[in-house]
């Protein structure tokens, strides 16, 4: 299996055992247009939502760039579907410097009040508006983290990304800017 590819697969693991035992402590720091959110701000498991997006049409692969993930590394290899683990979402392989590389994930996702109710021990950020519900997990000597934005009423964007030895405050503050790049190309719905 390749380096890439388990990277993956651990994502996708993460994503469907959000119920698992490691447990995310502290709070987290905000950047910036990142706040945490206030206790009783929304009716529970209803997502903000500043400015309603669609996906329809949305190309996976088109939902982050080159530029954007310039701060992680070059394209090791061009971007690709990867329909077949995770729904509507584009695998980008970055050189940061390791043999396999840095694997992100970003796709077109699931209503945001259902990963929420898989992912028990994660916690609600605002980006930009738009509640993001992020969780991170160690899986074989790696952190993983999601951050799932609530886009519409039925749909969110996801972005995921594995590092080993990961720290992960430092992870979701590289994978914000991620995630506001993804919702600024989604059309207004």
């Amino acid at each position: 299996m390749t380096g890439s590819r388990a990277v993956l697969l651990a994502v996708l693991v993460l994503l469907l055992s959000g119920g698992c035992s490691y447990s995310v402590n502290g709070t987290a720091v905000p950047g910036t247009g990142e706040t945490a959110s206030a206790p009783g701000s929304t009716a529970p498991g209803t997502p903000r939502i500043a400015r309603p997006r669609t996906v329809v049409g949305v190309e996976p692969c088109g939902l982050l760039t080159a530029d954007d993930l310039r701060s992680i590394g070059a394209f090791k290899k061009e971007p690709a579907r990867k329909d077949d683990l995770i729904q509507e979402s584009c695998q980008y392989v970055l050189d940061d410097g390791s043999f396999a590389g840095r694997t992100v994930v970003a796709a077109l996702y699931q209503k945001y009040q259902d990963v929420r109710s898989r992912q028990a021990k994660g916690r609600e950020v605002v980006v930009d508006g738009h509640s993001a519900w992020v969780f991170c997990e160690i899986s074989g000597g790696s952190m993983a983290c999601t951050a799932t934005l609530a886009v519409n009423a039925n749909r969110s964007v996801l972005v995921a990304m594995t590092q080993p030895g990961g720290v992960e405050e430092q992870m979701l503050s590289v994978m914000q800017p991620l995630l506001k790049a993804a919702l600024n190309r989604l059309p207004a719905a």
